[in-house]
């Protein structure tokens, strides 16, 4: 969909970890839901981020890394493989951790600046409550359940659409109304 190459939902076992590996001309955002992600390579050696924080690397010119789990217990997280719109330059490495709650923008402004004509939200549900996401005739949208079931409002004669956590829709143009029956979170994403 638009620049999304991938999104894959993972979860890391205790004391566990991918291999370093290389990446060229790819924006790579991880998304931690629960747990403890750790990062190593050229880029924050040794960094470790906690739920509710992402990073995202900008590879350009090339980086070696791995991403893995240095704790007791599992770490689950999500990670978006973004083609960049522009090539080459100095790697970089950025982070944000979210507080709060609602909806909270991941990547794709000047602090987690995407490379790509894509912008991330980890979006707060609250049991019971409806949430409106739109998306504009140039664009498309993507809704990821991550942390609960939800329940996708019918539009016009169409029937509701449930979601199982880890389920995702890809949203055309127009309005869509998300709702869940316990607390939880949505991700969204909106690329050209």
């Amino acid at each position: 969909m638009g620049p999304v190459l991938v999104l894959a939902d993972a979860t890391f076992a205790p004391r566990s970890r991918f291999p370093l590996h290389p990446h060229r001309d790819m924006e790579i955002l991880s998304v931690v839901i629960d747990g403890a992600l750790s990062h190593h390579g050229d880029q924050a050696h040794g960094g470790v981020l906690g739920p509710r924080s992402a990073q995202l690397i900008s590879a350009r010119d090339g980086i070696v890394h791995a991403e893995g789990n240095d704790t007791d217990a599992p770490t689950r997280m999500l990670q978006l493989w973004f083609a960049p719109h522009t090539f080459g330059g100095v790697p970089a490495y950025f982070t944000r951790t979210l507080s709060g709650q609602g909806r909270q923008l991941l990547a794709g402004d000047p602090e987690m600046p995407l490379r790509a004509d894509a912008r991330v939200w980890w979006v707060d549900l609250v049991a019971g409550e409806e949430t409106r996401f739109t998306v504009d005739g140039s664009r498309r949208g993507y809704l990821l359940a991550m942390t609960s079931p939800v329940r996708i409002a019918p539009r016009g004669s169409e029937a509701p659409v449930e979601l199982a956590m880890g389920e995702g829709l890809e949203v055309e143009q127009g309005e869509v109304r998300v709702s869940s029956n316990s607390a939880g979170a949505v991700l969204w994403l909106d690329v050209a």
